[in-house]
């Protein structure tokens, strides 16, 4: 790590320590890290999206690190809070981490009657690793081909366009959204699993689907659904064809999945600089870029001020469709 502090000879520094000095013990850990495994907490089971994405993360650090580990725990239950708590309650030393995302730092905080945990002041944003476009798609025996016509047959027939998704996900209130911003009425139908949703809209059960393009793709590839927009700052690379947002006369409706890598809140600013700089230099390898295009998502090497500033203006926009909607778990 390259901080003066790198040669400052450890036994001296443990001496002012023992001698009363003010410097503070995360010295210590500035000085000697990474000196043993360092752990990603994934607040989900083992094989969904956050848990493939902490293991490429994973990997990505794992030849940056000194010859220390890398390793990923999966730490389940109650709707991802059990992790992030575990987390939030680490010592701040930059050995245990958290793969963390929209749904866990931007958007679940606001959905609980008692917050559980503050999705921003609870931790250190070390970094983006990814940011994934979402599609909207249509059954195909719909008379909908693009945005605006999907916004003037809904406004035609207010609340006979059905949509699904899991309660409170990212899908869900990217739905909501788009309700808000062009004044329609479509019915949101909870699902256990996005999966269900998705299979339902392909046999026409629902109408709408709002998801991934990485989950949708080949269901559009066969046409068995139609995609009519990308709420995205850019066009899909799987989806060449299919305007944004902005194209389709709509801009503010951008939603993107995203993945970042944080630490509890207090962690030494040289841990955090170390810690991104080497993200970043893992992310744009070619090989890095490529890994993340099969799993839908684009590299986003962003340093810790950047990516903080995302999380924040993600989360106030959340926070306000959450308001509106008056969604609470208890």
């Amino acid at each position: 790590m390259e901080t003066p502090m790198t040669h400052f000879p450890r036994r001296a520094l443990l001496g002012l320590l023992a001698a009363g000095s003010m410097v503070k013990p995360f010295t210590v850990w500035a000085v000697d890290y990474p000196s043993r495994a360092v752990r990603i907490i994934v607040p989900y089971s083992a094989g969904g999206s956050s848990d493939v994405v902490a293991r490429f993360a994973a990997e990505l650090l794992r030849p940056r690190m000194d010859g220390q580990p890398v390793v990923v725990e999966n730490r389940p239950s109650a709707n991802a809070v059990t992790g992030m708590q575990h987390v939030a309650r680490a010592e701040p030393d930059g050995y245990t981490l958290l793969l963390g995302g929209a749904s866990t730092n931007a958007v679940n905080p606001h959905l609980y009657r008692r917050k559980p945990y503050d999705g921003i002041a609870d931790y250190t944003v070390l970094g983006l690793v990814g940011t994934g476009p979402l599609v909207v798609s249509v059954h195909p025996g719909l008379p909908i081909h693009s945005l605006q016509e999907l916004i003037a047959y809904a406004r035609a027939n207010p609340g006979k366009l059905a949509f699904g998704s899991s309660v409170g996900v990212t899908l869900h209130l990217a739905g909501e959204l788009l309700k808000t911003l062009a004044g329609i009425d479509m019915l949101h139908v909870p699902y256990n699993s996005n999966t269900q949703a998705l299979t339902d809209v392909v046999a026409g059960r629902l109408q709408v689907m709002f998801d991934p393009v990485s989950n949708s793709a080949s269901f559009i590839a066969d046409g068995r659904l139609r995609p009519i927009v990308v709420p995205a700052p850019r066009r899909a690379a799987a989806l060449p064809e299919v305007p944004t947002s902005a194209e389709a006369g709509l801009p503010a409706f951008e939603v993107l999945t995203w993945f970042g890598l944080f630490g509890p809140a207090g962690m030494p600013a040289e841990i955090v600089t170390t810690l991104n700089r080497r993200l970043n230099a893992g992310l744009m390898e070619q090989a890095s870029v490529d890994q993340l295009a099969r799993l839908g998502l684009n590299p986003a090497p962003t340093d810790p001020a950047g990516a903080a500033a995302y999380l924040k203006a993600d989360s106030e926009k959340w926070a306000g469709v959450i308001r509106r909607i008056g969604l609470v778990v208890d």
